[in-house]
């Protein structure tokens, strides 16, 4: 198959959204831990992270585990929370990678989520420089797993289904979004996790951005 395009999801595929998390986690938690000893600082991220804790949710997090000190909550949100988006960086394959592929295929972006979380992580990134398209899903107003999304970007490059790859590493959103949209999916699994036998089969799977080149040839 000649394919003429390639799509990316944002989140946990151009950049390490898992790590950059579990860090900051550890840095706003630092005081906590400090006046609450008896708190285990891995299994208290883990645990943040399995309830996707982002930062307003903060708060209501820590009282749940019992902490009672409303200024050392305050504090805890706002060492969260600084700097959030400037600190954010692409994988350091990322940028090599787009710039080699963008001479050959038509580039677009369809990422999940508020425009006010996305929005400054694609500036932040200076995504407009390697990309021809970018979606947000709130600013449209439907999300993956739905494929409507998926035909609306591909409409937008003028490509059919089967002429575009979509690379993500959500096997909730993206796998399913893309099948059902037409799309052959390559899998984003840095981490070299399983694979769920009972899912469909992504085209291929990669852990570095940077198979890409070599895969498409």
């Amino acid at each position: 198959m000649q394919y003429q395009a390639i799509l990316f999801d944002l989140d946990d595929t151009l950049y390490d959204l898992r790590s950059y998390w579990r860090g900051r986690l550890h840095e706003a938690l630092d005081a906590v831990l400090a006046r609450y000893p008896h708190f285990e600082r891995d299994a208290l991220v883990h645990q943040a992270i399995r309830e996707k804790v982002y930062i307003e949710r903060l708060p209501a997090f820590l009282r749940a585990q019992g902490v009672d000190d409303e200024a050392l909550i305050a504090s805890a949100k706002s060492m969260f929370e600084r700097d959030w988006f400037a600190r954010l960086v692409l994988n350091d394959d990322a940028p090599a990678t787009l710039r080699a592929l963008r001479p050959r295929f038509k580039l677009g972006l369809v990422t999940n989520g508020p425009s006010r979380t996305q929005r400054p992580k694609i500036a932040q990134f200076g995504l407009d420089d390697y990309l021809d398209l970018l979606i947000v899903s709130e600013e449209v107003g439907v999300a993956k797993p739905d494929p409507a999304i998926f035909h609306m970007a591909l409409e937008q490059l003028g490509v059919a289904p089967a002429q575009a790859l979509y690379v993500g590493d959500s096997l909730e959103f993206d796998l399913p979004g893309a099948d059902a949209a037409g799309m052959p999916f390559v899998w984003m699994n840095p981490r070299g996790e399983p694979f769920p036998e009972h899912l469909p089969r992504p085209l291929h799977e990669i852990q570095r951005l940077t198979e890409l080149v070599a895969l498409l040839g």
